[in-house]
């Protein structure tokens, strides 16, 4: 019943990607296709009776009857025409669908990556890339396999064999016809019942190459940790212990093989046996010709090659199934921040208020409790506050990656509930603190920030982000790979290629997330005052832990365990003594 329910299912959510209504040359390929499949098993069918007429033929001619030679011969290319026409239609039918199959398998790749995008910071989090890769990986997979072997074989190979059962029953007795439905019968029975045993070392083997890919996954990613720990023999054992589970399953899965190919065989051949030894009888009391023996023979064996592979077929039938279902799954995860409201917002010079903010990633946990400030147009707030007080969280929340447990957050009073997600991360520019590249051109990170920039364009972002010259220095300039996650930059150089993405993005609010923290203090100055000059009269959020870099912002706020303890200009802060004063003491001090 589950199985059926979730056939179903994925056939009603395949349906319109394989019959899409925009486009009429996809469906016409359909049609040709399953009429291609039909011509095709006509031909298969009939193919059998033209050989056992050939073979009449020939024996009445070698019994020195005066016949034509031509009518034999004339049978004979008949065979072969037929033949050809069989294997003919298949590639047609093949080459016909080809395109609306992996036409198919694109949409849904694309609906599915384009939703996952659009899924909350939060969903990510819970989840291991490697994962959900594999998800997809194997769905997409799952469909390609269902549409090449359900569809075109296993549903084609059923039909077969009722017309196989008919023309047995019509032409040479029901006996025939009741020894190939009872060995076909026991032979689909006995495959389903291994199969199912065997299915369990299946999902053994894929719960373990799961399990070992996200583990090489996250390892490598990782490259530097685990050489900063010497854990190199921890990472390989890690590994073996999850390889050495899937080894063992597929011992098991290919031992369990072997037994089920011995079992259809035995079916097979003994329904075979039993219909050859009976269309010898036949032959001696003249119920049946020899052509008859070579028609039944024919049959048996030209069912038994596409029923073979059943017990493989129906089990990757239930896998696909199962990899099919979890990938479609991942189009029923709701977005925990969805649009409210369809205001726009224009890319202009705005004012940003947070009023009355709390928040905490856990109920029993929170991080910011009532924060409330107001940033003005073309003015630049600071935020400081020691480790692990709240203020890379706000962030966040001002990108709607997370909505506030109470409280608004207002651009051009108003709530940013109320804009397009969209249009809200189109307008502010954020240089994190943790900078993760594409494994792509520095050339190709740069661009990022506005897709069709020109190459002048970078280049002056690359200057006032100071970054240019470094890259004119190395061989490969702005064409230069920096690997996975921008491991072959240096942390500074990550930055600075981040703030000049940024800088090309052009926003009316720009946020600096600790953006020079992996900077030398001569590069900082520099980037800083750059950052001063393209942020002048612009709305700008600055979160510091080098209160150096601050010093100049119109107003500064200290967050100590989520609450505003200090507000005030640089100097105001160092009059009174508190919080702040403290840390630009200690940090003068360090200097």
């Amino acid at each position: 019943m589950y199985k059926n329910s979730v056939l179903i299912k994925t056939s009603k959510l395949l349906f319109p990607f394989l019959w899409p209504n925009n486009r009429r040359d996809l469906k016409i390929r359909v049609v040709f296709a399953l009429f291609s499949m039909v011509f095709a098993k006509i031909a298969s069918v009939y193919t059998p009776l033209i050989l056992g007429d050939a073979v009449d033929s020939l024996t009445d001619l070698s019994s020195g009857i005066n016949l034509l030679l031509y009518v034999p011969i004339a049978i004979i290319i008949s065979y072969g025409f037929v033949r050809i026409a069989s294997f003919a239609f298949n590639e047609i039918r093949d080459a016909l669908f080809s395109k609306v199959s992996q036409n198919a398998i694109r949409k849904v790749s694309l609906k599915i990556f384009k939703h996952l995008h659009f899924l909350s910071l939060d969903f990510h989090l819970s989840r291991q890339t490697g994962g959900l890769n594999r998800y997809i990986d194997r769905g997409t997979k799952g469909i390609d396999f269902l549409l090449r072997y359900v569809l075109f074989n296993v549903v084609p190979t059923f039909i077969e064999l009722i017309l196989v059962i008919g023309i047995l029953l019509s032409l040479y007795g029901y006996e025939y016809a009741l020894i190939t439905f009872v060995t076909i019968s026991i032979y689909i029975i006995l495959t389903f019942t291994i199969t199912q045993w065997r299915i369990q070392f299946r999902k053994d083997m894929n719960a373990a190459d799961n399990d070992a890919s996200t583990k090489m996954i996250d390892s490598l990613l990782n490259f530097e940790t685990v050489k900063y720990f010497n854990n190199e023999d921890h990472e390989f054992n890690r590994l073996d212990t999850s390889l050495a589970k899937y080894e063992n399953a597929a011992n098991k899965n290919r031992m369990s093989l072997s037994f089920l190919n011995v079992s259809q065989t035995l079916v097979i051949m003994t329904g075979i046996t039993i219909m050859l030894v009976l269309s010898v009888f036949g032959i001696k009391n003249n119920s049946i010709s020899v052509g008859g023996f070579v028609v039944i023979n024919a049959y048996m064996l030209q069912l038994y090659q596409p029923l073979n592979f059943l017990g493989t077929i129906y089990r990757e039938i239930r896998q696909s199934l199962i990899d099919m279902e979890n990938m479609f799954n991942l189009l029923n995860e709701k977005n925990n921040v969805e649009d409210k409201g369809n205001t726009n917002l224009e890319n202009k010079n705005s004012e940003i208020m947070f009023n009355n903010i709390s928040f905490g990633y856990h109920p029993d946990r929170s991080i910011i409790k009532n924060l409330s400030f107001k940033l003005s147009r073309g003015k630049t707030l600071a935020i400081v506050g020691p480790t692990g007080a709240g203020k890379s969280t706000i962030s966040k929340l001002l990108f709607r990656f997370y909505d506030p447990l109470s409280g608004e957050i207002l651009i051009n009073n108003k709530n940013i509930k109320n804009y397009k997600q969209l249009d809200l991360r189109k307008i502010i520019g954020i240089v994190p603190q943790d900078t993760v590249l594409f494994n792509d051109t520095i050339y190709y990170n740069i661009s990022y920030g506005e897709p069709n920039a020109t190459k002048e364009e970078i280049i002056n972002a690359a200057k006032i982000a100071g970054i240019h010259d470094f890259i004119e220095s190395i061989p490969g300039k702005y064409n230069t790979l920096v690997g996975e996650r921008g491991l072959k930059l240096s942390g500074g150089e990550k930055q600075r290629v981040a703030i000049a993405r940024t800088i090309l993005k052009n926003p009316s609010i720009y946020f600096f997330d600790e953006a020079t923290s992996a900077l030398d203090s001569s590069t900082e100055k520099e980037i800083i005052k750059n950052l001063e000059a393209i942020s002048k009269n612009k709305t700008t959020l600055i979160i510091a832990h080098r209160l150096s870099t601050i010093s100049k912002a119109d107003n500064i706020i200290v967050i100590d365990k989520g609450n505003i303890v200090e507000n005030g200009n640089h100097q105001k802060l160092l009059d009174q003594n508190g919080l702040y004063a403290d840390m630009w003491n200690k940090q003068k001090h360090i200097s």
